[in-house]
């Protein structure tokens, strides 16, 4: 590799665990010199490479990531206005308001009127062969992240060329094929949805397997457990959870990200491909 390669895949290394410290404290608002200290570089650094990577400033991506937050939770739970505002960092509903309008071009009330309306035909629904309700145990993970929307039929392939060739690293290690999602492409930009790929782990593994990935811990918390065969059925699967069965059930969706762990069949020649998804639901008090 020739010094000019690595100093530029030093560089999008950085902008990588730049753009996941923004997103892990996009509600706190965090400063460009708080991210700047963080990495060692300088805010004219951060500003410069931040924008050749991603093409768009590090502050203006931050306040996106924000008003998409507060875009998915109102879309996905049933949180008032205020309290979306407050989540999302802002001190005020006008403050939040007026924020919201300038980067979607519609009130949030008209937005999530809006959203629901355009879906909840449109989309096909199918039921998942399994579906219950539990208290899914705090995980480990190490992931690595994907930067842009991509059809559900091409992410086992993305799996693999993201962590495949990591797996001699885990041979000690009781492992699941994982992968996480943080937005919904009906709200984000499809060139920024983020999804995370790797493995959910159990046992001794102390450390990622590699540069790329990262450790992260995943909270306790209730969900929908759903088991569905055959990655054509994830989205139909997930739109009848969401339009058919939580209307029924007096239940919520708390707008974390959705895990998928994934089950391939042995048979080369007759791949069975099960999956199952962890959707986060409103805590009960």
């Amino acid at each position: 590799m020739t010094a000019h390669a690595s100093s530029l895949s030093t560089s999008l290394n950085a902008m990588r665990a730049a753009e996941i410290w923004l997103h892990e404290r996009a509600d706190a608002s965090p400063s460009i010199s708080e991210l700047a200290n963080y990495l060692g570089y300088s805010e004219a650094q951060i500003r410069r490479n931040f924008n050749r990577v991603f093409g768009i400033s590090p502050g203006r991506y931050r306040d996106s990531l924000r008003l998409e937050r507060a875009a998915l939770l109102l879309c996905r739970t049933p949180m008032q206005v205020l309290d979306v505002a407050i989540s999302c960092g802002y001190r005020s509903h006008a403050i939040f308001t007026r924020a919201f309008h300038g980067y979607f071009g519609v009130s949030p009330s008209d937005y999530r009127r809006r959203f629901h309306d355009r879906l909840r035909d449109s989309v096909p629904r199918r039921a998942p062969e399994a579906l219950t309700v539990e208290t899914q145990r705090e995980t480990r993970c190490f992931l690595t992240r994907h930067y842009g929307d991509v059809p559900v039929s091409a992410h086992p392939s993305l799996w693999r060329y993201y962590a495949q060739r990591w797996q001699q690293y885990l041979a000690g290690c009781q492992t699941a094929r994982t992968w996480v999602y943080h937005d919904d492409p009906n709200i984000t930009p499809a060139g920024r949805v983020r999804i995370d790929f790797g493995f959910r782990v159990q046992g001794d593994c102390v450390t990622p397997p590699a540069m790329a990935f990262r450790q992260v811990h995943m909270p306790s918390r209730r969900q929908a457990k759903m088991r569905v065969t055959g990655r054509e059925n994830i989205i139909g699967a997930f739109a009848y959870l969401l339009y058919e069965w939580l209307p029924t059930h007096n239940e919520w969706l708390s707008g974390e990200p959705v895990m998928v762990m994934w089950e391939e069949g042995a048979s080369p020649h007759t791949p069975l491909e099960r999956f199952e998804l962890g959707v986060p639901l409103l805590a009960i008090h």
